[in-house]
């Protein structure tokens, strides 16, 4: 997809032997968000994604990345795993991976305390920091090579057992959250880095399940095509024609109930989305996101536990993205397989109304409050 690239001048980033791979005192790379960027977010359309050159940041993610794979960092090369398509309707992905496990994966996602190697349950995960992502005061970009990550920041940590191409923890420091479970401001920083990586293949997720209790940890990976659940077909719910411009959407002909919410409006859609998540961690609903189109689309998935499992489904299986351990699980999977699967994971019509309601409501109180500003 896209070859690692040496970054010459203010930005270099080395393959090896950096401070970065000794264990006593974290200093890392710091990429500090420009705030004519966030100015003008609302003016971005989808059509400007991918176009010229690849972002800065969506360079240096990339590259860091695959220093790591050449430096052994990961388990494996994800790039070698079969994928397959299955032909159908919805057109599902599997991956056949051997390697890969969701108990392996979460134990790569917990880091309590991800700004102190010598606090990390392991001093291997040291090695797969890529870079910190805070906040920026000055218009454009800036990059401060190998400093402490501030408080305010986002890690980015490369996941040792990838999905996909790309797979990065992006971790909120613990000490600047606000709520153990979920902080919007965070959010609002996930939704603004995605924005800044400005690239159609960026794909971030997040659990809000019981498969990662009490973490705002996120993941994002690279796919080359777009995930079943974006090509689904979809019916408005809910259309703010006034100030902030979100739209909610509900998807037909898929077998997991979603929403999408979409907007220009990188604040307002931060703030729909959090009151909507926020509501559902009170009501014990479990439920997994996929942020896309470079921050302008949010997809939610409510879901029950499976009464066979008592699991989730992840968020990228939500999207219709499965890995398969056994090859003979993976020659015969087929769509049916996989829809009836989903299926079980859906909510009642009932819930999901509700949830639809839910959505309407915060959107039209946070509408009203933003045009009486």
């Amino acid at each position: 997809m896209v070859s690692a690239t040496n970054l010459d001048g203010d930005y270099s980033f080395h393959g090896k032997n950096t401070p970065l791979d000794q264990f006593e005192g974290v200093k890392i790379h710091l990429y500090r968000l420009g705030t004519e960027q966030r100015e003008l977010d609302a003016l971005k359309s989808s059509a400007c994604a991918d176009q010229g050159s690849p972002s800065l940041l969506d360079t240096i993610i990339l590259s860091q990345w695959e220093n790591k794979s050449r430096e052994g960092q990961l388990a494996y090369d994800v790039t070698a795993c079969k994928l397959k398509v299955i032909e159908g309707e919805r057109d599902f992905v599997i991956q056949m991976n051997d390697k890969w496990n969701s108990f392996l994966l979460n134990e790569y996602g917990k880091f309590s305390h991800p700004f102190g190697c010598s606090k990390l349950s392991s001093t291997k995960n040291c090695g797969e920091l890529l870079l910190c992502i805070e906040e920026g005061e000055k218009n454009e970009p800036e990059v401060v090579p190998l400093t402490t990550p501030p408080n305010g920041g986002v890690m980015l940590i490369a996941n040792a057992y990838p999905v996909e191409y790309g797979h990065i923890f992006l971790v909120p420091n613990p000490t600047n959250r606000l709520s153990p479970f979920w902080d919007k401001k965070m959010f609002g920083l996930i939704t603004k880095i995605a924005s800044e990586v400005n690239s159609a293949a960026f794909r971030v997720f997040f659990d809000g399940t019981s498969i990662v209790p009490n973490h705002t940890d996120f993941q994002a990976c690279y796919f080359a095509s777009p995930l079943p659940v974006e090509s689904a077909s979809t019916v408005p719910v809910y259309d703010m024609k006034t100030r902030s411009g979100v739209r909610v959407y509900e998807t037909v002909d898929y077998p997991l109930k979603a929403l999408v919410f979409c907007s220009n409006n990188a604040k307002a859609l931060v703030n729909v989305v959090s009151e909507a998540c926020l509501t559902l961690r009170e009501n014990n609903t479990a439920h997994s996101l996929m942020i896309s189109n470079n921050g302008r689309n949010v997809f939610l998935f409510p879901q029950v536990k499976s009464l066979v499992t008592g699991c989730y489904l992840s968020a990228w299986e939500c999207c219709g993205y499965f890995v398969y351990h056994a090859k003979v699980d993976f020659d015969r999977a087929c769509e049916a397989e996989i829809s009836s699967r989903m299926a079980s994971f859906s909510p009642e019509d009932g819930a999901f109304e509700d949830l639809k309601d839910l959505c309407c409501a915060i959107a039209d109180d946070l509408d009203t409050c933003a045009c009486a500003e």
